[in-house]
């Protein structure tokens, strides 16, 4: 039997798994909510609902408000859209950050502990929400502006999202973050995810090896809570999990 442990421990947000972002200047929310456009909002929807399914490699750098560099993390990722992530850190030390469609899992190997929470709770608001899908409207939740790339790159597209009004955006809430950029390459390939919270803290991710719409295994998605480790949260009513 596994331990069924009340959520005593804050959960582990989502962004946190899949922290994916580039240092940028802070611009102002009202400037750029005000820029926000349809028509860009319509054209990051068009990158992302061709990409079906993704995986890459990814390293990861979260630097603090003056620019220290706070950790670094290396791993691979692995998206079937809608809701359905498998994100694996290998170095500096072992995690997996698992969505599979219903609930994200969060398995610490080295405090042999998981954390379980439904998908819906964890995305909403957050980065997550884009990436994988999981709600279908760009627009109800973003502000969207596409920038021009500054690394000359022909072809790189970038866009800026930062949260509508209707969201929470004070450091309390649910929404931690002030602002993501994406940005992808000229066949549409995404290579980096930047996020800046409200501390200024900054999470830069970069993705390289990418591939869009590979055939992924279903299994790579499915979570089995390893024998004698503490579950912290509900397991969902599946026979395999029990």
């Amino acid at each position: 039997m596994y331990k069924r442990l009340r959520k005593t421990l804050k959960y582990k947000k989502l962004i946190t798994g899949i922290g994916l972002w580039a240092f940028v200047p802070m611009v102002a929310l009202s400037a750029l909510r005000v820029g926000a456009s349809p028509v860009d909002t319509a054209e990051l929807e068009a990158l992302l609902n061709g990409m079906k399914s993704f995986r890459a490699e990814f390293r990861q750098t979260v630097t603090g408000h003056l620019g220290e560099v706070l950790q670094t993390s290396t791993g691979r990722m692995h998206l079937e859209r809608p809701g359905r992530l498998r994100w694996e850190v290998d170095d500096p030390y072992p995690q997996l950050v698992l969505a599979d469609g219903a609930s994200v899992w969060v398995y610490d190997p080295d405090l042999e502990q998981v954390t379980v929470q439904p998908l819906a709770e964890t995305v909403e608001g957050s980065p997550a929400v884009f990436l994988t899908g999981a709600s279908a409207d760009l627009e109800e939740h973003f502000a969207v502006v596409e920038e021009s790339a500054s690394d000359g790159r022909q072809g790189r597209r970038r866009f800026v999202l930062t949260p509508r009004d209707g969201l929470p955006t004070d450091a309390s809430s649910a929404s931690l973050f002030r602002r993501i950029t994406v940005t992808f390459s000229a066949p549409g390939v995404l290579t980096n995810l930047d996020v800046v919270d409200h501390l200024e803290q900054v999470t830069a991710t970069a993705f390289t090896a990418g591939q869009v719409n590979p055939v992924l295994e279903s299994s790579l998605f499915d979570f089995e809570v390893p024998e004698g480790v503490d579950v912290i949260g509900d397991i969902p009513a599946n026979p395999a999990l029990r």
